[in-house]
């Protein structure tokens, strides 16, 4: 299995697979690269080598979510298709019927946020931070999402975090239920692999099992997603009247 321009994918011992981040400057989203991104875990999937995957940033930010700069003149077909794209990716690793542990080093905000919120258990160094800042840059959450962020998310913490749209540090997020354990800053990686070792010796049919009887409404949601816009004849705005200014005020 070959790195992809966006992801390092490395092999390890025991089963592991390392998916590394590496879209620089801030690993932005974009369609292609979610889409991709979801492929790839379908694929892992059913890959006998592998048992568990470990995700971490091999840059300062896991990742900050859309690129605003190109987001702010996305048209409506761009607008439609980024949703879509959200949909289909986060359906495929919210149900990977593996495991995945998730280390973080630096900013998990809006979009960036998901896949450590998809992830089965999660690991942060002391300087990270988390957030939700849709509301910040004039959209809503895309429906599936809002149903992950409703399973993953302690209740006021989601309610701060969606309706103010203000990153929180690692302590708030461990309060939160978004991570699992919080390490000194440069140490969540070395951590993450021996959470992912002890993973990787769980009986893979049971865990498949148990992982979806926990998460199969959100499952639902998501694929009711994907298949609405399998349907559609016609992109759908995600923007309001809001959106390109609010995207250049956070742009600075």
């Amino acid at each position: 299995m070959s790195s992809q321009d966006f992801l390092n994918i490395e092999q390890l011992d025991d089963g592991v697979l390392h998916l590394e981040l590496k879209n620089a400057p801030v690993n932005a989203l974009t369609a292609t690269s979610l889409r991709r991104l979801g492929k790839l875990f379908l694929e892992l999937g059913s890959d006998p080598n592998v048992a568990v995957v470990l995700l971490s940033s091999g840059l300062k930010v896991f990742s900050a979510g859309l690129n605003l700069k190109d987001a702010q003149n996305y048209d409506i077909k761009e607008q439609s298709d980024i949703v879509d794209a959200f949909h289909q990716c986060f359906l495929e690793l919210y149900a990977f019927p593996k495991p995945m542990v998730c280390a973080v080093e630096g900013a998990a905000i809006a979009g960036g946020l998901f896949p450590v919120l998809c992830s089965d258990y999660r690991i942060a160094g002391a300087k990270a931070a988390f957030g939700l800042a849709e509301v910040r840059v004039g959209v809503g959450f895309p429906v599936g999402l809002v149903e992950i962020v409703r399973a993953e998310v302690r209740q006021n913490a989601l309610r701060r975090m969606m309706q103010n749209g203000q990153p929180i540090d690692v302590e708030a997020a461990k309060e939160a239920g978004i991570i699992d354990e919080q390490v000194p800053h440069g140490e969540a990686l070395e951590q993450a692999m021996k959470i992912a070792l002890d993973y990787a010796r769980l009986p893979p049919k049971s865990y498949k099992t148990v992982k979806h009887q926990v998460r199969m409404p959100v499952m639902n949601a998501l694929a009711r997603e994907v298949e609405k816009a399998s349907l559609r004849t016609a992109p759908q705005a995600w923007f309001t009247e809001e959106t390109t200014k609010a995207m250049a005020k956070m742009i600075g």
